[in-house]
């Protein structure tokens, strides 16, 4: 395999999108790998601005364990999750080669970026689980998910000797009271109206932004990075409630932007306020409804542009001819160009090298 610049590498992990989980059984929803990623780092961040913790490694943690899947994308969920309690020592090695073999599809500088040599802390291991086994609990309702249900309830309950009956409460009801909002995000198509031959959903989408702009953080040295992140996770998060208001339509009539706006405001601070542990999200509303202001939310801005253009490029790769995608690859490209504190051409170029 030849080596891969920071583009071609970014291009690599639209794979996510094509990698479902539960896939050795029937389902009702397909999460892939890049939504089951986005719906879990949320987790973890709405369980660390409740204790007052930083969100950074929370991410690093959850891109060292989901990078290795571009190479190990064919050892299923349940197989995976077996080999660990059959052996984690066997386990880590398979990921540490994997980690290894990322090296010749990306540089040394993005995977010391963004891979984390520390050890998983429990709460964001609580935060893997517990989306596990409410994926596998929807999935119940109509097949049989019993054997990976006991088997993630065997582990949650292991898991949560670490924590308090108090901490367990609290984790336990957030996670719940989010999970319609998180499987929203995960049902919502992008592009709904186009033909894909690759579906992409916001949750998907909001993994790539995340990534991308923590990367671009990471390089600009830029020293917010916990506000990024933050920005990053909840730039979409209002579409849960909303649904996908598109620009366009925002802008058919004048104060129409303003209104929705207002409107999403209210409903996440209604959705907030519908759980007594998540007053502390109280400080971050306006990350959500205003994602992309200050310089925080130029990044995000940016990833955004950067995720959107990966979509564009991924509908071209798999060859749609649809000229939609096309044409929008080099409007965003353009908008990156006139929006990003980076220069990132070269990353697109080696994009575009891939594609066109």
């Amino acid at each position: 395999m030849k080596e891969l610049g920071k583009g071609k590498f970014l291009f690599s992990l639209t794979n996510l999108f094509t990698i479902q989980r539960w896939n050795n059984r029937p389902a009702i929803i397909r999460f892939s790998e890049a939504d089951n990623s986005f719906n879990t780092l949320f987790l973890s961040f709405l369980f660390k601005i409740t204790s007052n913790s930083d969100i950074e490694e929370s991410l690093r943690w959850r891109l060292t364990r989901e990078l290795p899947k571009i190479v190990l994308s064919d050892v299923s969920l349940q197989l995976k999750e077996r080999i660990e309690r059959f052996s984690p020592r066997v386990w880590n090695e398979v990921t540490k080669k994997s980690i290894e073999e990322l090296k010749n599809i990306a540089d040394n500088q993005t995977i010391e970026l963004l891979i984390s040599q520390k050890s998983e802390n429990p709460v964001d291991k609580l935060a893997d689980l517990y989306i596990s086994y409410l994926e596998a609990y929807e999935n119940n309702k109509l097949f049989d998910y019993s054997q990976p249900l006991r088997e993630l309830k065997e582990k949650i309950d292991n898991l949560e000797e670490n924590f308090t009956k108090e901490q367990i409460e609290k984790f336990w009801s957030i996670a719940n009271h989010s999970w319609s909002a998180l499987m929203n995000l995960t049902a919502m198509v992008r592009w709904n109206r186009t033909h894909r031959n690759v579906r992409t959903t916001v949750s998907g989408h909001s993994f790539l932004v995340v990534t991308i702009a923590y990367l671009i953080a990471k390089l600009s040295n830029f020293n917010k990075i916990d506000e990024v992140i933050s920005r990053a996770i909840l730039h979409d998060f209002p579409e849960a409630f909303t649904g996908d208001v598109i620009t366009p339509t925002k802008k058919k009539a004048p104060g129409l932007d303003e209104i929705v706006s207002k409107i999403e405001h209210e409903m996440v601070n209604e959705w907030m306020s519908s759980n007594k542990y998540l007053l502390p999200f109280s400080n971050y509303i306006d990350y959500s409804t205003n994602p992309f202001d200050r310089q925080a939310g130029v990044i995000v801005r940016t990833a955004d542009y950067f995720a959107t253009l990966l979509e564009c490029a991924l509908e071209i790769h798999s060859g749609n001819k649809l000229e939609i995608f096309r044409d929008n690859f080099f409007i965003f490209k353009k908008l990156i160009k006139d929006t990003s504190p980076l220069d990132v051409s070269e990353w697109i170029d080696e994009i575009e090298s891939e594609i066109l």
